[in-house]
């Protein structure tokens, strides 16, 4: 039995085809990888709600539970709560969201 050692070699070092990934993801996907993002924001979320009342003392809970971890909310509530500029209430979220790992 003849083995031949420059097809095995040849064979050895073929790299099979692969299908380069997508650079653009499809609008399906960022609609899924967005509600994917939104649903670990919202679980993740209710584990917060008391360290965003001590960031916040002057949010009650009730409202804390109905931002349901939503940037937007939250930021809006700061605003009329502390008298601040939207930048400033934006800026603030933000910060807080970074600290516990929420992506925006």
């Amino acid at each position: 039995m003849d083995i031949d050692i420059n097809h095995t070699a040849a064979a050895a070092d073929a790299v099979p085809a692969v299908r380069p990934l997508p650079t653009k993801l499809t609008k399906s996907q960022t609609r899924a990888a967005v509600l994917a993002d939104a649903l670990a924001i919202k679980r993740k979320w209710k584990t917060l709600i008391a360290l965003a009342g001590a960031t916040w003392n002057k949010l009650h809970t009730e409202e804390l539970v109905r931002v349901d971890g939503n940037f937007h909310r939250l930021a809006g509530l700061v605003q009329l709560r502390y008298a601040v500029s939207r930048e400033e209430a934006d800026r603030q979220t933000k910060a807080f969201f970074a600290l516990h790992d929420l992506a925006l």
